[in-house]
């Protein structure tokens, strides 16, 4: 079931005197896609391939990639009233799920994504490290044409148990690289990453605490940055809009996380 449109945030300070990457003065973040995924309906234990998850309360899809990497056994279940259930398994290895998000918009164009920001924020839930120094979740985006978050142009937030099953290790990734720790904090068992696209080809990260969306803060403090593709000279093809655009999670080493809610905002 898709939520009530969100009312229009307030513009940041940058985005309302011009700057923020293309938002004209007086703009705001509308809510363009909405998914209530704990109105999802029932169904079985994905472990690979692609499905179409349908909805209790409306006529929504949405479609669903689930990958298995590094000899893991973990699933994804789409659970009525509770939610897409990521199960990191009971040995190594991680599991991701993608969700293909460029097919949920009606316009997703070149000249959209070069005139205007797009935020994607994955609600999480009930994230548990179940073996301490070990566990881990990625959470990002990726060019529509990959599911993976190791892989394509993977970019977003790498967090991992602290080795001692209350505080969580926080970098960034970019495909299989990941930062340095650019913090330990308490491990945040419900959080939203929200995952801001600049002109088709920049990825920002926000990691908050709690399930309410945040105002996307372009550039802000606490925003941090974790590239793109190289543009090229007369690149007609931004690479997360030319080649479609991805959300997933990906949990490993017996990590397990709920997926309750994806909303997708634009700056205009």
């Amino acid at each position: 079931m898709a939520y009530p449109a969100a009312p229009s945030f307030p513009a940041t300070p940058d985005a309302a005197s011009g700057g923020g990457g293309g938002g004209a003065s007086g703009g705001a973040w509308t809510a363009l896609v909405d998914l209530d995924l704990t109105d999802v309906t029932t169904a079985s234990a994905q472990t690979s391939g692609t499905v179409t998850l349908q909805f209790e309360s409306s006529d929504a899809t949405l479609s669903q990639t689930v990958t298995r990497f590094s000899s893991a056994n973990g699933s994804v279940t789409a659970t009525n009233g509770t939610g897409l259930l990521c199960d990191g398994g009971t040995g190594s290895g991680t599991v991701t799920a993608a969700w293909d998000i460029d097919a949920l918009l009606d316009s997703y164009t070149r000249a959209d994504v070069s005139s205007y920001i797009y935020a994607v924020h994955v609600v999480i839930t009930s994230l548990v490290y179940p073996n301490a120094g070990s566990s881990q979740a990625f959470i990002g985006v990726n060019k529509g044409n990959n599911a993976s978050h190791n892989g394509g142009e993977a970019r977003g937030i790498y967090v991992k148990d602290n080795n001692d099953g209350t505080n969580e290790d926080v970098r960034v990734r970019s495909n299989t690289s990941n930062s340095s720790v650019l913090a330990t904090t308490a491990i945040k068992t419900s959080r939203v990453i929200t995952s801001i696209v600049l002109s088709g080809a920049i990825v920002e990260i926000m990691d908050t605490s709690g399930t309410t969306p945040p105002t996307p803060l372009p550039g802000g403090s606490g925003t941090i940055t974790v590239g793109g593709d190289a543009v090229g000279l007369n690149d007609s093809t931004p690479i997360y809009q030319g080649d479609g655009l991805n959300a997933y999670v990906g949990v490993g080493e017996k990590a397990d996380c709920t997926v309750t809610r994806i909303l997708v905002q634009r700056y205009k």
